[in-house]
Protein backbone atom coordinates (compact mmCIF):
# COMPACT_ATOMS: atom_id res chain seq x y z
CA UNK A 1 0.00 0.00 0.00
CA UNK A 2 1.38 3.43 -1.01
CA UNK A 3 1.78 6.47 1.21
CA UNK A 4 -1.61 7.92 0.23
CA UNK A 5 -3.31 4.57 0.83
CA UNK A 6 -1.70 4.14 4.25
CA UNK A 7 -2.59 7.70 5.22
CA UNK A 8 -6.24 7.42 4.25
CA UNK A 9 -6.50 4.03 5.93
CA UNK A 10 -5.55 5.67 9.22
CA UNK A 11 -7.76 8.69 8.42
CA UNK A 12 -10.69 6.32 7.91
CA UNK A 13 -10.05 4.56 11.23
CA UNK A 14 -9.70 7.84 13.11
CA UNK A 15 -12.77 9.28 11.39
CA UNK A 16 -15.07 6.27 11.88
CA UNK A 17 -14.18 5.95 15.53
CA UNK A 18 -14.49 9.71 15.98
CA UNK A 19 -18.04 9.55 14.60
CA UNK A 20 -18.92 6.80 17.04
CA UNK A 21 -17.03 8.49 19.86
CA UNK A 22 -18.97 11.72 19.44
CA UNK A 23 -22.34 9.98 19.40
CA UNK A 24 -22.75 10.62 23.13
CA UNK A 25 -22.85 14.36 22.60
CA UNK A 26 -25.33 14.15 19.76
CA UNK A 27 -27.55 11.60 21.46
CA UNK A 28 -27.67 13.87 24.49
CA UNK A 29 -28.23 17.07 22.48
CA UNK A 30 -32.07 16.92 22.43
CA UNK A 31 -32.09 16.24 26.19
CA UNK A 32 -29.68 19.12 26.85
CA UNK A 33 -31.74 21.46 24.67
CA UNK A 34 -35.04 20.64 26.42
CA UNK A 35 -33.66 20.35 29.97
CA UNK A 36 -31.24 23.29 30.01
CA UNK A 37 -32.89 25.50 27.34
CA UNK A 38 -30.97 28.27 25.58
CA UNK A 39 -29.68 29.82 28.83
CA UNK A 40 -28.14 26.55 30.00
CA UNK A 41 -26.46 26.13 26.64
CA UNK A 42 -25.18 29.68 27.01
CA UNK A 43 -23.61 28.87 30.40
CA UNK A 44 -21.77 25.86 28.96
CA UNK A 45 -20.60 27.99 26.02
CA UNK A 46 -19.28 30.79 28.25
CA UNK A 47 -17.32 28.34 30.42
CA UNK A 48 -15.87 26.72 27.29
CA UNK A 49 -14.96 30.19 26.06
CA UNK A 50 -13.23 31.02 29.35
CA UNK A 51 -11.13 27.85 29.29
CA UNK A 52 -10.72 27.51 25.55
CA UNK A 53 -7.57 29.60 25.41
CA UNK A 54 -5.80 27.24 27.78
CA UNK A 55 -6.82 24.29 25.64
CA UNK A 56 -5.57 25.98 22.47
CA UNK A 57 -2.22 26.83 24.02
CA UNK A 58 -1.51 23.44 25.56
CA UNK A 59 -3.10 20.75 23.44
CA UNK A 60 -2.50 21.89 19.85
CA UNK A 61 0.83 23.64 20.34
CA UNK A 62 2.54 21.08 22.53
CA UNK A 63 1.30 18.12 20.50
CA UNK A 64 2.71 19.72 17.34
CA UNK A 65 5.96 20.56 19.14
CA UNK A 66 6.33 16.97 20.34
CA UNK A 67 5.77 15.65 16.80
CA UNK A 68 8.24 18.08 15.25
CA UNK A 69 11.05 17.63 17.80
CA UNK A 70 10.53 13.84 17.96
CA UNK A 71 11.39 13.35 14.29
CA UNK A 72 14.68 15.26 14.47
CA UNK A 73 16.10 13.22 17.37
CA UNK A 74 18.30 10.13 17.16
CA UNK A 75 16.53 6.85 17.78
CA UNK A 76 17.78 6.52 21.36
CA UNK A 77 16.44 9.99 22.28
CA UNK A 78 13.02 9.90 20.64
CA UNK A 79 11.35 8.45 23.73
CA UNK A 80 12.76 11.34 25.79
CA UNK A 81 10.73 13.80 23.71
CA UNK A 82 7.46 12.12 24.65
CA UNK A 83 8.14 11.68 28.36
CA UNK A 84 9.61 15.19 28.68
CA UNK A 85 6.71 16.76 26.81
CA UNK A 86 4.09 15.01 28.95
CA UNK A 87 5.76 16.10 32.19
CA UNK A 88 6.02 19.69 30.95
CA UNK A 89 2.31 19.80 30.14
CA UNK A 90 1.44 18.49 33.61
CA UNK A 91 3.70 20.99 35.36
CA UNK A 92 2.59 24.02 33.34
CA UNK A 93 -1.06 22.97 33.37
CA UNK A 94 -1.24 22.62 37.15
CA UNK A 95 0.67 25.87 37.57
CA UNK A 96 -1.65 27.84 35.34
CA UNK A 97 -4.94 26.77 36.97
CA UNK A 98 -3.97 27.63 40.57
CA UNK A 99 -5.08 31.27 40.42
CA UNK A 100 -8.34 30.59 38.50
CA UNK A 101 -9.24 27.96 41.11
CA UNK A 102 -8.59 30.40 43.94
CA UNK A 103 -10.65 33.14 42.28
CA UNK A 104 -13.33 30.88 40.77
CA UNK A 105 -16.17 32.62 42.66
CA UNK A 106 -15.51 36.16 41.36
CA UNK A 107 -14.67 34.76 37.92
CA UNK A 108 -18.05 33.03 37.82
CA UNK A 109 -19.72 36.31 38.71
CA UNK A 110 -17.87 38.18 35.94
CA UNK A 111 -18.29 35.62 33.15
CA UNK A 112 -21.75 34.22 33.98
CA UNK A 113 -23.24 36.94 36.12
CA UNK A 114 -23.75 34.48 38.99
CA UNK A 115 -21.00 33.53 41.50
CA UNK A 116 -22.97 30.39 42.38
CA UNK A 117 -21.71 28.65 39.24
CA UNK A 118 -18.12 28.52 40.57
CA UNK A 119 -18.17 24.68 41.07
CA UNK A 120 -18.61 24.35 37.30
CA UNK A 121 -15.49 26.46 36.76
CA UNK A 122 -13.47 24.38 39.21
CA UNK A 123 -14.49 21.08 37.61
CA UNK A 124 -13.69 22.46 34.16
CA UNK A 125 -10.22 23.63 35.19
CA UNK A 126 -9.29 20.23 36.65
CA UNK A 127 -10.71 18.47 33.59
CA UNK A 128 -8.65 20.76 31.36
CA UNK A 129 -5.31 19.73 32.90
CA UNK A 130 -6.14 16.03 32.80
CA UNK A 131 -7.40 16.24 29.23
CA UNK A 132 -4.48 18.15 27.69
CA UNK A 133 -1.97 15.90 29.47
CA UNK A 134 -3.79 12.92 27.99
CA UNK A 135 -3.65 14.49 24.51
CA UNK A 136 0.10 14.96 24.85
CA UNK A 137 0.48 11.33 25.94
CA UNK A 138 -1.67 10.22 22.99
CA UNK A 139 0.97 11.64 20.61
CA UNK A 140 2.87 8.39 21.27
CA UNK A 141 0.12 6.43 19.50
CA UNK A 142 -0.18 8.96 16.67
CA UNK A 143 3.54 8.81 15.89
CA UNK A 144 3.40 5.03 15.92
CA UNK A 145 0.35 5.08 13.60
CA UNK A 146 -1.55 2.98 16.15
CA UNK A 147 -4.84 4.43 15.03
CA UNK A 148 -6.93 1.44 16.15
CA UNK A 149 -5.78 1.61 19.78
CA UNK A 150 -6.09 5.41 19.82
CA UNK A 151 -9.63 5.22 18.47
CA UNK A 152 -10.64 2.40 20.79
CA UNK A 153 -9.83 4.59 23.79
CA UNK A 154 -12.10 7.23 22.25
CA UNK A 155 -14.91 4.70 21.99
CA UNK A 156 -14.44 3.81 25.65
CA UNK A 157 -14.75 7.49 26.47
CA UNK A 158 -18.00 7.70 24.52
CA UNK A 159 -19.67 4.81 26.35
CA UNK A 160 -18.59 6.04 29.78
CA UNK A 161 -19.67 9.58 28.97
CA UNK A 162 -23.05 8.47 27.65
CA UNK A 163 -23.70 6.33 30.73
CA UNK A 164 -22.72 9.11 33.15
CA UNK A 165 -24.75 11.75 31.32
CA UNK A 166 -27.89 9.62 31.34
CA UNK A 167 -27.40 8.64 34.97
CA UNK A 168 -26.55 12.09 36.31
CA UNK A 169 -28.69 14.37 34.16
CA UNK A 170 -31.77 12.33 33.25
CA UNK A 171 -32.10 9.85 36.13
CA UNK A 172 -30.61 11.74 39.09
CA UNK A 173 -31.47 15.17 37.61
CA UNK A 174 -28.45 16.88 39.18
CA UNK A 175 -28.57 19.69 36.60
CA UNK A 176 -25.74 21.37 34.71
CA UNK A 177 -23.07 20.10 37.09
CA UNK A 178 -23.72 16.58 35.78
CA UNK A 179 -22.26 17.58 32.39
CA UNK A 180 -19.01 18.69 34.05
CA UNK A 181 -18.74 15.68 36.39
CA UNK A 182 -19.15 13.39 33.40
CA UNK A 183 -16.45 15.27 31.47
CA UNK A 184 -14.03 15.02 34.38
CA UNK A 185 -14.55 11.27 34.83
CA UNK A 186 -14.19 10.42 31.13
CA UNK A 187 -11.11 12.63 30.75
CA UNK A 188 -9.45 10.94 33.74
CA UNK A 189 -10.05 7.42 32.43
CA UNK A 190 -8.87 8.11 28.87
CA UNK A 191 -5.88 10.15 30.01
CA UNK A 192 -4.80 7.28 32.26
CA UNK A 193 -4.96 4.89 29.29
CA UNK A 194 -2.83 7.18 27.08
CA UNK A 195 -0.27 7.71 29.87
CA UNK A 196 -0.02 3.97 30.51
CA UNK A 197 0.76 3.29 26.84
CA UNK A 198 3.35 6.10 26.62
CA UNK A 199 5.21 5.40 29.86
CA UNK A 200 5.20 1.64 29.29
CA UNK A 201 7.14 2.11 26.05
CA UNK A 202 9.32 5.09 26.94
CA UNK A 203 9.48 5.32 30.72
CA UNK A 204 9.31 8.43 32.88
CA UNK A 205 12.40 10.45 31.95
CA UNK A 206 13.16 14.15 31.61
CA UNK A 207 15.72 15.90 29.42
CA UNK A 208 16.50 19.60 29.90
CA UNK A 209 17.73 20.17 26.33
CA UNK A 210 14.59 18.62 24.82
CA UNK A 211 12.46 20.67 27.21
CA UNK A 212 14.23 23.80 25.98
CA UNK A 213 13.65 22.77 22.34
CA UNK A 214 9.95 22.20 22.99
CA UNK A 215 9.61 25.60 24.65
CA UNK A 216 11.59 27.27 21.87
CA UNK A 217 9.11 25.85 19.36
CA UNK A 218 6.03 26.61 21.47
CA UNK A 219 6.70 30.05 22.94
CA UNK A 220 6.55 32.05 19.66
CA UNK A 221 3.05 30.64 19.09
CA UNK A 222 1.67 31.90 22.40
CA UNK A 223 1.16 35.63 21.63
CA UNK A 224 -0.63 34.87 18.37
CA UNK A 225 -2.74 32.13 19.93
CA UNK A 226 -3.79 34.38 22.80
CA UNK A 227 -4.75 37.29 20.57
CA UNK A 228 -6.39 35.07 17.96
CA UNK A 229 -8.44 33.29 20.61
CA UNK A 230 -9.55 36.62 22.05
CA UNK A 231 -10.68 37.70 18.61
CA UNK A 232 -12.63 34.51 17.94
CA UNK A 233 -14.29 34.48 21.35
CA UNK A 234 -14.97 38.22 21.47
CA UNK A 235 -18.07 37.58 19.40
CA UNK A 236 -19.55 35.41 22.17
CA UNK A 237 -18.90 38.13 24.73
CA UNK A 238 -20.47 40.75 22.44
CA UNK A 239 -23.50 38.51 21.88
CA UNK A 240 -23.89 37.99 25.65
CA UNK A 241 -23.74 41.74 26.27
CA UNK A 242 -25.99 42.78 23.36
CA UNK A 243 -28.41 39.84 23.19
CA UNK A 244 -27.97 37.79 26.40
CA UNK A 245 -27.12 34.23 27.41
CA UNK A 246 -30.00 32.92 25.28
CA UNK A 247 -28.31 34.42 22.22
CA UNK A 248 -25.03 32.73 23.17
CA UNK A 249 -26.96 29.45 23.42
CA UNK A 250 -28.31 29.84 19.86
CA UNK A 251 -24.83 30.75 18.61
CA UNK A 252 -23.39 27.69 20.35
CA UNK A 253 -25.99 25.45 18.68
CA UNK A 254 -25.03 26.94 15.30
CA UNK A 255 -21.36 26.28 16.00
CA UNK A 256 -22.02 22.70 17.08
CA UNK A 257 -22.45 21.18 13.61
CA UNK A 258 -19.88 22.80 11.25
CA UNK A 259 -16.95 21.69 13.49
CA UNK A 260 -17.98 18.13 12.59
CA UNK A 261 -15.79 18.78 9.55
CA UNK A 262 -12.86 19.09 11.94
CA UNK A 263 -13.86 16.02 13.93
CA UNK A 264 -14.45 13.76 10.95
CA UNK A 265 -11.97 15.13 8.37
CA UNK A 266 -9.41 17.67 9.59
CA UNK A 267 -8.41 16.16 12.95
CA UNK A 268 -8.23 12.53 11.72
CA UNK A 269 -6.36 13.65 8.62
CA UNK A 270 -3.89 15.75 10.63
CA UNK A 271 -3.26 12.87 13.06
CA UNK A 272 -2.45 10.50 10.22
CA UNK A 273 -0.66 12.90 7.87
CA UNK A 274 1.29 15.39 10.02
CA UNK A 275 3.81 12.85 11.30
CA UNK A 276 4.22 11.33 7.79
CA UNK A 277 4.67 14.74 6.15
CA UNK A 278 7.51 15.55 8.57
CA UNK A 279 9.15 12.20 7.79
CA UNK A 280 9.14 12.76 4.00
CA UNK A 281 9.76 16.53 4.00
CA UNK A 282 13.39 16.28 2.83
CA UNK A 283 12.64 13.92 -0.06
CA UNK A 284 13.04 15.33 -3.57
CA UNK A 285 9.41 14.71 -4.51
CA UNK A 286 7.97 15.87 -1.16
CA UNK A 287 6.42 19.12 -2.55
CA UNK A 288 4.53 17.17 -5.22
CA UNK A 289 3.28 14.58 -2.71
CA UNK A 290 2.23 17.23 -0.18
CA UNK A 291 0.45 19.21 -2.90
CA UNK A 292 -1.44 16.17 -4.16
CA UNK A 293 -2.46 15.30 -0.62
CA UNK A 294 -3.88 18.79 -0.14
CA UNK A 295 -6.05 18.32 -3.23
CA UNK A 296 -7.53 15.13 -1.76
CA UNK A 297 -7.95 16.78 1.62
CA UNK A 298 -9.81 19.76 0.14
CA UNK A 299 -12.11 17.50 -1.87
CA UNK A 300 -13.10 15.61 1.29
CA UNK A 301 -13.75 18.88 3.13
CA UNK A 302 -15.98 20.33 0.42
CA UNK A 303 -17.93 17.09 -0.02
CA UNK A 304 -18.52 16.70 3.72
CA UNK A 305 -19.42 20.39 4.00
CA UNK A 306 -22.14 19.93 1.37
CA UNK A 307 -23.53 16.91 3.23
CA UNK A 308 -23.75 18.86 6.48
CA UNK A 309 -25.23 21.87 4.68
CA UNK A 310 -28.16 19.98 3.17
CA UNK A 311 -29.06 18.12 6.39
CA UNK A 312 -28.48 20.63 9.19
CA UNK A 313 -31.87 22.36 9.06
CA UNK A 314 -33.79 19.10 9.41
CA UNK A 315 -31.59 17.93 12.28
CA UNK A 316 -31.91 21.14 14.29
CA UNK A 317 -35.66 21.42 13.74
CA UNK A 318 -36.23 17.79 14.71
CA UNK A 319 -33.92 17.73 17.73
CA UNK A 320 -34.35 21.12 19.40
CA UNK A 321 -37.07 23.56 20.55
CA UNK A 322 -38.07 26.39 18.21
CA UNK A 323 -35.88 28.91 20.07
CA UNK A 324 -32.80 27.20 18.59
CA UNK A 325 -33.96 27.24 14.96
CA UNK A 326 -32.34 30.58 14.01
CA UNK A 327 -29.04 28.71 14.42
CA UNK A 328 -29.48 27.15 10.95
CA UNK A 329 -28.62 30.25 8.89
CA UNK A 330 -25.58 30.93 11.10
CA UNK A 331 -24.38 27.35 10.65
CA UNK A 332 -24.34 27.70 6.84
CA UNK A 333 -21.83 30.55 7.13
CA UNK A 334 -19.76 28.69 9.71
CA UNK A 335 -19.37 25.67 7.38
CA UNK A 336 -17.43 27.85 4.93
CA UNK A 337 -15.35 29.29 7.78
CA UNK A 338 -14.39 25.84 9.03
CA UNK A 339 -13.32 24.73 5.53
CA UNK A 340 -11.08 27.79 5.16
CA UNK A 341 -9.65 27.23 8.64
CA UNK A 342 -8.83 23.61 7.80
CA UNK A 343 -6.96 24.77 4.70
CA UNK A 344 -4.98 27.21 6.85
CA UNK A 345 -4.06 24.33 9.18
CA UNK A 346 -2.74 22.27 6.26
CA UNK A 347 -0.83 25.14 4.65
CA UNK A 348 0.89 26.00 7.94
CA UNK A 349 3.04 22.89 7.45
CA UNK A 350 6.01 24.62 5.84
CA UNK A 351 6.20 27.18 8.64
CA UNK A 352 5.96 24.47 11.30
CA UNK A 353 8.54 22.25 9.64
CA UNK A 354 11.05 25.11 9.43
CA UNK A 355 10.19 25.94 13.06
CA UNK A 356 9.41 29.55 12.11
CA UNK A 357 6.37 29.64 14.38
CA UNK A 358 6.73 33.37 15.02
CA UNK A 359 5.32 33.93 11.50
CA UNK A 360 2.05 32.28 12.53
CA UNK A 361 1.89 34.52 15.60
CA UNK A 362 2.57 37.59 13.46
CA UNK A 363 -0.31 36.79 11.10
CA UNK A 364 -2.75 36.18 13.97
CA UNK A 365 -1.63 39.25 15.91
CA UNK A 366 -2.02 41.47 12.86
CA UNK A 367 -5.50 40.26 11.91
CA UNK A 368 -7.15 39.91 15.33
CA UNK A 369 -7.75 43.63 16.02
CA UNK A 370 -9.43 43.81 12.60
CA UNK A 371 -11.52 40.76 13.57
CA UNK A 372 -12.75 42.33 16.82
CA UNK A 373 -13.67 45.60 15.13
CA UNK A 374 -15.41 43.78 12.29
CA UNK A 375 -17.33 41.57 14.73
CA UNK A 376 -18.54 44.62 16.67
CA UNK A 377 -19.81 46.32 13.52
CA UNK A 378 -21.42 43.21 12.05
CA UNK A 379 -23.08 42.04 15.27
CA UNK A 380 -24.48 45.54 15.75
CA UNK A 381 -25.83 45.50 12.20
CA UNK A 382 -26.95 41.87 11.73
CA UNK A 383 -27.12 40.32 15.19
CA UNK A 384 -26.04 36.70 15.53
CA UNK A 385 -25.34 36.33 11.80
CA UNK A 386 -22.85 39.18 12.02
CA UNK A 387 -20.65 37.12 14.36
CA UNK A 388 -20.42 34.35 11.77
CA UNK A 389 -19.78 36.72 8.84
CA UNK A 390 -16.90 38.46 10.63
CA UNK A 391 -15.21 35.11 11.32
CA UNK A 392 -15.62 34.08 7.65
CA UNK A 393 -14.03 37.28 6.34
CA UNK A 394 -10.99 37.05 8.63
CA UNK A 395 -10.44 33.33 7.91
CA UNK A 396 -10.45 34.09 4.21
CA UNK A 397 -7.83 36.82 4.66
CA UNK A 398 -5.72 34.46 6.81
CA UNK A 399 -5.80 31.79 4.12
Amino acid sequence: MGLAGQTFKHVAIYSIFTVVGKLAGFLMMPFYAHIFQTEGYGIIAMIDTSLGLLTVLFSGGFSTAILRIYHEQDADRKGLVLSTGIQMVWFLGVLIIVLPLIFSIPLSGIVLGNPGYYPLFCLSLITFVIDVAGQSASTHLIIGQRSLLFSSIGILRMFIGLFLNIWLIIILQVGLIGVFISSLATAAICSAAFHLAAFRDHGLRFDKKIAADLLKFQLPLIPGDIISFMGRQAERVMVRINIGLAGVGVLEMAYMFPPLLNLFITIPFTRAWRTKSIEIAEQVDAPRIIGQMFTRFLFLLVFAGLVIGVTIQSIIELATPRDFWPAVRIAYIEILTVILSACVTYLNFGIIYRKQTKIISFIKTTLTPLKIGLAFLMISAWGLSGAAYSALVIEGVTL
